[in-house]
């Protein structure tokens, strides 16, 4: 076809031009080159498709954080072999049995083999390696610890810890901060639930809720990473924010990102960024603006609002509940619904919680957190500061401490002031309950279980360690160089009887 366009003239039947011809020397060298490069990339995969298969056997051992044993070793050349006797190429067949890898039990659970007996054992070296990694990775062990569960060296104590202390300075720590804090905290699942309506506030979009779900990751890693006190998250000066949560906050935290990456940009040779959005960088100066830790975090604001309102009833069952683990009764099923906006509302929402709590079997609960509540009214539903409602009305952020006059308690008729005094309060008379909650909670996520009345002591040890040292590296070595997360049960294991 291309020979006829270009006008050369061929002997009957061949590829062959009459007379010789440079635009035919051009295009059939082409196509000699095609069909010759064709050819060669046959041959390399046939060569290549041994080591594939060998490759294939690593990367699923990788998955399965075991050696495999020879039944699958062989099950997986033979579904490889099946893809290829139906037709389909050495690149699809691979593709096709690493699939069945992926899809196996074996890369999606962890699946403890229990040793016989009715006692207690050692975890085998390569199951403890599995069980760290996904506690503060939530994925693969890398092949240092690997190499270390081959060698039989994790049971040895010192170096476990080395272990942790390494773990703990890699980014990957970063799962870690997004899944146990954003589970734990309830904020995990902010881009998928947003309680705002969309186009209720100008400017809050995709963009900005998405730096809003990233920031308290990035907060907590670098504090694990640096091995920084636990109190920090409750009363932190420093966050992390890009370019949209600068504009977001606005005022000096906005100045001193500009500043920042001015700074940055200017070490690096750049005239500007290469994407704005993607460049976070460390700011201080929160509790100046009246923030500070995960109370004054956007998301954390935005994730406990009703709708187009905020809502101190969620905002403070959030401190008390989920912060700090106290327990209350589910709510009457006949409880009364505050206003959904702020505009509609003919009153403010402290007026309108006071009238809503005159109910004895309501106020019972809500003594404990409507005040912690108030105490955050300074930032509207998506937590921007505001110093009036959306029906102009004047806001004051200070609320009633929980507390009974009759028990003693020093904090009974006194007010928190802002966030700041939400802070002072928890700091000072609820530290211990914080501790303990973040130690059942830790727990029970490295473990991958339910924490049990067994587990006391252990929750009693961390506690305690807490109390002289509080620094997550405390935190996870108690967990990780404790019986309960280095041993199993064996399968005849019996519960003792009351």
């Amino acid at each position: 076809m291309y020979l006829e366009r270009l006008g050369v003239k061929l002997v009957a039947d061949e590829i062959k031009p009459e007379k010789s011809n440079p635009q035919f020397d051009m295009i059939h060298g082409f196509f000699q080159e095609v069909r010759a490069g064709l050819a060669d990339y046959k041959q390399t995969l046939q060569r290549a498709e041994e080591p594939a298969l060998v490759d294939l056997e690593r990367l699923a051992q990788k998955a399965y954080c075991r050696p495999l044993r020879p039944e699958e070793a062989a099950g997986l050349r033979n579904l490889y072999q099946r893809f290829r006797k139906q037709g389909q190429g050495v690149e699809e067949s691979l593709r096709g049995a690493f699939t069945a890898v992926l899809m196996s039990p074996h890369f999606f659970y962890r699946i403890p083999t229990a040793a016989a007996g009715k006692g207690n054992h050692p975890m085998a070296d390569d199951m403890l390696a599995r069980r760290l990694s996904y506690f503060l990775w939530s994925s693969l062990p890398d092949e240092e610890l690997l190499k270390s569960a081959r060698d039989g060296k994790l049971q040895d104590e010192n170096v476990l810890r080395a272990h942790v202390r390494r773990m703990m300075k890699d980014p990957k720590t970063e799962s870690f901060a997004r899944e146990f804090f954003g589970q734990w905290l309830r904020y995990r699942d902010f881009l998928s639930t947003d309680p705002i309506p969309a186009g209720t506030f100008p400017g809050y979009d995709a963009t900005l809720r998405k730096a809003m779900f990233e920031e308290p990751t990035r907060l907590i890693t670098h504090l694990i990473q640096h091995d920084r006190p636990l109190d920090e998250l409750l009363h932190s000066d420093a966050t992390f924010v890009n370019e949209t949560l600068a504009k977001y906050y606005g005022g000096p935290i906005e100045e001193q990102f500009r500043a920042q990456r001015a700074d940055d940009l200017k070490r690096r040779g750049l005239s500007a960024p290469t994407d704005p959005k993607s460049d976070w960088y460390r700011v201080e100066g929160l509790r100046s603006v009246g923030r500070g830790g995960l109370f004054g975090m956007p998301v954390i604001l935005t994730k406990n609002s009703a709708g187009q309102r905020t809502s101190p009833v969620k905002r403070g069952f959030w401190v008390v509940h989920h912060l700090l683990g106290q327990h209350f009764p589910p709510p009457p099923a006949d409880v009364g619904e505050l206003p959904k906006t702020e505009k509609e509302a003919t009153k403010t929402v402290r007026e309108l919680l006071a009238l809503h709590t005159t109910q004895r079997q309501c106020a019972m609960c809500h003594v404990h957190f409507d005040g912690l509540g108030l105490t955050m009214e300074g930032f509207d539903a998506i937590g921007r500061s505001r110093t009036k409602d959306l029906a102009g009305r004047a806001i004051q952020a200070v609320g009633p401490l929980p507390g009974d006059k009759n028990a003693g308690d020093k904090n009974a008729g006194k007010n928190a002031d802002g966030i700041a005094g939400l802070i002072d309060y928890v700091e000072k008379s609820r530290m211990q309950e914080f501790e303990r909650n973040l130690c059942r909670k830790v727990l029970g996520y490295a473990l991958g279980r339910s924490v049990m009345l067994s587990d006391q002591s252990l929750l009693d040890e961390m506690a305690n360690k807490l109390r002289t040292e509080r620094r997550f590296s405390v935190l996870f070595e108690t967990i990780v160089l404790s019986p309960q997360f280095r041993q199993q049960r064996g399968r005849d294991f019996v519960t003792a009887s009351p």
